[in-house]
């Protein structure tokens, strides 16, 4: 929330200027309400996303400028709980997703100028994207969808969890299928992580909203 020009608004995205008449959050209803939610959620997945990759990067230890990456059956990801943080990153890319979209139909609403909710999702979160059409929403596999090669449709079952540099990402592994003549690979997944999603997320739109911290117990 800001004054612009003697009149209250609130900004709902701080790099590319979209903003909305009013403290649309005091009382939040109807699509507030639903990007309220959505924060909430982010910010949880976020937080057990974070907890992750501390558990990971204290086994590894790392010295120096060393990069490191590693999938597949880690013996650092038996101190994690790997199923629920694979369900996470559906759950994430998912609930990332329909915030974006949302802040990007508010603004094209305001704005018909503004890029369609689609193509303003696909620029800010392409990777996020690429994971919630191919695995998050439903598994390439499962369908007959055309858009599928079937190097998606296998990359979107197997193991996602790898861990790059600092933080644990998907998509990390790249799959390539020859079938005859026919070639497929499944560069369109690409890898990403919870955190660096995140806070990339907090820049754009909620740079001076505080995490939330769990409320201490009652005396």
């Amino acid at each position: 929330m800001t004054m612009q020009a003697d009149r209250l608004v609130t900004v709902l995205d701080h790099i590319e200027n979209i903003s909305v008449d009013g403290n649309v959050f005091e009382q939040p209803a109807n699509e507030y309400w639903a990007l309220v939610c959505l924060r909430h959620g982010l910010e949880f997945l976020y937080i057990q996303a974070q907890r992750c990759d501390e558990t990971i990067r204290h086994q590894l230890e790392p010295a120096g400028n060393i990069r490191l990456v590693g999938f597949g059956n880690l013996p650092e990801f038996d101190q994690i709980p790997k199923t629920l943080l694979t369900c996470a990153f559906q759950w994430y890319a998912v609930s990332a997703c329909q915030y974006v979209r949302t802040v990007g139909a508010i603004a094209y609403r305001h704005d018909p100028s503004r890029p369609k909710p689609p193509a303003y999702v696909q620029s800010v979160i392409p990777e996020v994207l690429a994971f919630r059409d191919k695995v998050a929403a439903h598994f390439a596999w499962a369908t007959a969808n055309d858009k599928d090669t079937d190097a998606e449709r296998l990359a979107s079952i197997l193991p996602p969890l790898g861990f790059q540099d600092d933080s644990i990402h998907v998509g990390g592994l790249t799959v390539a299928i020859r079938k005859g003549t026919k070639t497929s690979n499944s560069a369109v997944i690409k890898p990403w992580s919870i955190s660096k999603v995140h806070e990339e997320l907090r820049k754009r739109y909620w740079p001076q909203k505080q995490p939330d911290t769990p409320h201490p117990p009652a005396s």
